[in-house]
């Protein structure tokens, strides 16, 4: 009875322990889900705020270089209208500087043709001096018959008048070798007050050129792979046309329009082979010849886009341009270029000089594998500083 009692206490004490153990367990278990209540939200909140500071950041970051790169490419704008007017100063000034040294190579020929007048003038009023004096100091006034005397006195005569004549012409050609003299120091004036204003104007075009180069650093790193293709092209292309075709164009549409108006041609000069004459291998020219100064500046011939600059069989430095509706312009002989392959450019931008060992253009415009005579799109150049 007794180990019976025992082993009933024994089972009784083991449940209530059991229930004691359910019940804290229990209450463990709530004070976990109320503490988890209070501890989950607040971590959640804290990874929140964080991601959103994050994305707030981003959000700036991107800001901050949209604005960066509308700063840069309003920059860039602004290099290349600054570029447009720079050039055309310096154009403008390079040619006036060509007809003042012209006209000052002219005066100097005038100059150097009328004292070789003087200096054979000289020799003849000598001549006729020593004729006078000759005569005046050898009269011979008792010879027998009058035949002699008049001859004499003609002689005479005659020797005074071409005296009077040589000195008359050479008092003219004095005057007239002041004149040039004069005309020569004004124009020498003129040149040497242009050198200051042209060699700003010069500087201050050759920084540009630099800013826009750093400009383009984007497209410098691009030029390797894209020169590699241009290049196998170049060797491929037996011709102009082909190679021109090869770099594309711009999309064509109904509108065949180049401009609102006739532009100027990239360059000044003298146009010797009209589109359609006789070139001197005797073909027919499929665009303008343009006789230029050695080193003069070539600009844009209107807005587009640079798709070739290097170098072309036959042709030296050429660049190639596409402008909207499908028309590109071909430029030939450059001693250097200041443009990249993709580079966009505004009409009148500088893009490279001409050879000074061969300062003659070929210069050609395409739309589509057709030529187009250049006169219905472009004025014809003119220079008063060439021939």
């Amino acid at each position: 009875m007794q180990l019976d009692f025992l082993y009933n206490l024994q089972f009784t004490i083991k449940r209530a322990f059991a229930r004691i153990l359910v019940m804290n367990k229990s209450k463990y278990i709530l004070f976990g889900l109320v503490c988890g209540a209070f501890i989950v939200p607040s971590f959640a909140n804290n990874e929140l705020i964080k991601i959103q500071n994050q994305i707030k950041q981003t959000e700036q970051q991107n800001a901050q270089i949209e604005k960066q790169l509308q700063t840069t490419t309003k920059d860039m704008e602004q290099t290349k209208k600054k570029l447009v007017r720079t050039a055309s100063q310096v154009s403008d000034l390079e040619e006036q500087r060509a007809q003042i040294s012209k006209k000052i190579a002219e005066l100097d020929k005038q100059r150097d043709k009328i004292s070789a007048q003087l200096s054979a003038s000289h020799d003849g009023v000598s001549d006729a001096m020593s004729s006078i004096l000759f005569i005046a100091q050898n009269p011979n006034f008792d010879s027998q018959t009058m035949h002699e005397y008049v001859l004499t006195s003609v002689i005479l005569s005659s020797a005074a008048e071409q005296f009077d004549n040589q000195i008359m012409d050479a008092s003219k050609k004095i005057e007239e070798l002041d004149k040039i003299r004069n005309e020569r120091a004004i124009e020498k004036e003129k040149l040497d007050r242009s050198a200051k204003r042209y060699s700003d104007e010069k500087n201050s075009l050759d920084k540009l050129l630099k800013t826009r180069s750093a400009q383009n650093e984007k497209l410098k790193n691009q030029q390797i792979a894209i020169q590699e293709k241009l290049k196998k092209l170049s060797e491929r292309a037996k011709s102009i046309s082909e190679l021109s075709a090869g770099v594309g164009s711009s999309e064509m549409s109904a509108d065949a329009k180049f401009s609102k108006r006739k532009l100027n041609t990239p360059v000044r000069g003298k146009l010797v082979v009209r589109y359609g004459e006789k070139t001197a291998l005797g073909l027919k020219s499929d665009g303008w010849r343009i006789h230029t100064r050695g080193d003069a500046l070539v600009m844009a011939p209107a807005d587009g886009v640079v798709k070739f600059a290097d170098n072309f069989r036959g042709f030296g430095k050429i660049i190639i341009m596409s402008h909207k509706n499908g028309y590109n312009t071909v430029m030939t002989n450059m001693g250097s270029i200041d443009a990249l392959v993709g580079q966009e450019v505004l009409a009148g931008e500088p893009i490279g000089r001409m050879n000074s060992n061969k300062p003659e253009m070929y210069m050609e415009v395409r739309r589509g594998n057709k030529s187009i005579d250049p006169m219905w799109l472009f004025n014809e150049p003119k220079s008063n500083s060439l021939f």
